[in-house]
């Protein structure tokens, strides 16, 4: 058996995102990091009260796992998830997440399939990651 590969999510760097509310978001697996180009993993997180900015991804679905429970808006529509529940935004709906907790960071794991083009600050947490990916 080939040795596995085994993650430390949280020592993977961060790059903030988000316009009023700022989210740390970690690249974890994409074509441009670990070759993978079925799948694109990131974590983010959500701070108490905190909304994740609404967004779409034309051509990808998007696998979200809540840790703590929260809700979700998917196309207006909100909807309660609870803690260890995941959601699925399909590719073209216009999707948030809402950490409704007064005190405990929503830490979401989202699976992009398939992997989506970077665009933002994505780049530059590609750069981030390899170098972090480089030092292993």
């Amino acid at each position: 058996m080939k040795d596995p590969i085994i993650y430390d999510t949280k020592a993977f760097p961060a790059q903030l995102f988000g316009k009023e509310i700022k989210r740390e978001v970690r690249l974890i697996v994409s074509p441009e990091t670990t070759g993978d180009g079925r799948i694109r993993i990131v974590t983010t997180t959500v701070p108490p009260h905190g909304v994740a900015d609404g967004h779409i991804h034309p051509d990808a679905d998007e696998y979200i796992h809540f840790d703590v429970a929260g809700k979700v808006r998917l196309d207006g529509e909100e909807y309660d998830v609870p803690a260890g529940g995941i959601v699925h935004a399909v590719s073209g709906v216009r999707h948030e997440c809402v950490n409704c907790s007064d005190s405990e960071t929503l830490h979401l794991l989202c699976f992009f399939v398939p992997a989506f083009e970077p665009y933002g600050a994505y780049p530059e947490l590609i750069r981030k990651t390899n170098d972090y990916l480089d030092t292993l």
